[in-house]
């Protein structure tokens, strides 16, 4: 399914937008997944002629996936993925962040057991170049499927432009602002010189369209049926986590965990956590459609963030393809809930298991 904003959209990071002189209602750089799951649901409650909040709770046992970008172009949709954060650029060329081994008598102030991440030669010194906070499908593939790729460059752009609206309502008397009504909106333009840009989310129930308000302000985007569907497990990534006994998770979207950016027991499925590229925790908040009241804050693993796993010797190659259709595009995060409202959902990548020691070149 997509979503297409007709307008700039607002996805509220949160902080008070009220009346007073001078107000700025900003938004998010890309919408949280529960603010596509809100509107959906409301949508469709509406639909289905289920009232609310007396439905809530049968409203919210509605799941879905993401939401991800996507780009039109050549006919057809083309699916986008976050950034990975392991992937780091200096110069010209793209290194893979990967599990140290640190030198004898070295430490750090990670969990014990956890292994820290980065590049294995010291003579990487460069200042790091900026990277497409969005890659086509087709890159982001090429660098799940490569555990060290060489001469790789990834295509994409920064996604959706930010867009800053000032707002007046005029006094016919006095031909000046009214007081109060003097304010500003910052937006999201979802396209880029002739090409669009949408939304793409996946639910579990049937797909909506037609025109809908979404984020902030109500502005009005457009529901379509279709758009890419899920991208299939590679073949190759199974038989790489088979001969390798290790993977790469890699989150598309926001996450929340049960032990701050760790999951508890520090596995996700069995498999045990090596290593993480975490970026900063997001705060997220939002509304409470059952009680009526806002949500408590809590903070979210950022999408792009990266974890190297390792599987437990006794499983087979039955017990990893299992494993593997268990988390491959399925929402990860540790609460039922989160992961009906789109939080978590995960890709794999290779991983060859191997620290690499840091003075290798």
């Amino acid at each position: 399914m997509l979503i297409e904003p007709r307008d700039p959209l607002i996805a509220r990071d949160g902080r008070p937008f009220t009346n007073s002189p001078g107000a700025r209602a900003r938004s998010l750089p890309f919408p949280f997944p529960q603010t596509l799951a809100g509107a959906y649901r409301t949508r469709r409650a509406l639909q289905e002629g289920l009232p609310l909040p007396e439905k809530a709770e049968e409203v919210l046992r509605w799941g879905l996936r993401g939401p991800l970008l996507a780009e039109e172009g050549e006919g057809r949709w083309r699916l986008m993925a976050p950034r990975p954060l392991d992937a780091l650029k200096l110069g010209e060329a793209v290194y893979p962040l990967r599990p140290l081994e640190l030198p004898q008598g070295a430490g750090t102030n990670l969990p014990e057991g956890l292994s820290p991440v980065g590049l294995p030669s010291p003579a990487l010194k460069e200042k790091p170049a900026p990277l497409p906070a969005f890659w086509y499908w087709e890159s982001f593939l090429g660098w799940l499927l490569q555990d060290a790729p060489a001469d790789f460059a990834p295509e994409g752009h920064e996604g959706p432009t930010p867009e800053t609206r000032t707002h007046v309502a005029l006094d016919p008397k006095a031909q000046t602002a009214r007081e109060g009504f003097l304010f500003q909106t910052s937006g999201l333009e979802f396209a880029r010189g002739r090409r669009r840009l949408a939304l793409v989310l996946w639910a579990e129930e049937p797909e909506l369209e037609g025109v809908f308000p979404l984020g902030g302000e109500r502005r009005l985007a457009f529901w379509r049926k279709g758009g890419p569907g899920v991208p299939p497990l590679p073949e190759e990534v199974v038989a790489g986590l088979l001969r390798h006994r290790a993977a790469r998770l890699v989150f598309l979207t926001p996450a929340f965990l049960g032990e701050a950016y760790l999951p508890k027991g520090r596995a996700f499925l069995g498999a045990s956590v090596e290593a993480a590229v975490v970026g900063r925790p997001l705060p997220v908040s939002g509304w409470n459609l059952k009680e009526g009241k806002p949500k408590p804050s809590r903070r979210a693993v950022p999408a792009g963030s990266v974890y190297f796993l390792r599987f437990p010797e006794g499983w087979g190659e039955r017990e990893i393809g299992d494993w593997a259709k268990k988390v491959w595009f399925q929402n990860l995060s540790e609460e039922e809930q989160d992961r009906r409202d789109g939080f978590g959902l995960a890709a794999l990548g290779l991983w060859d298991g191997k620290p690499r020691r840091w003075e290798e070149a």
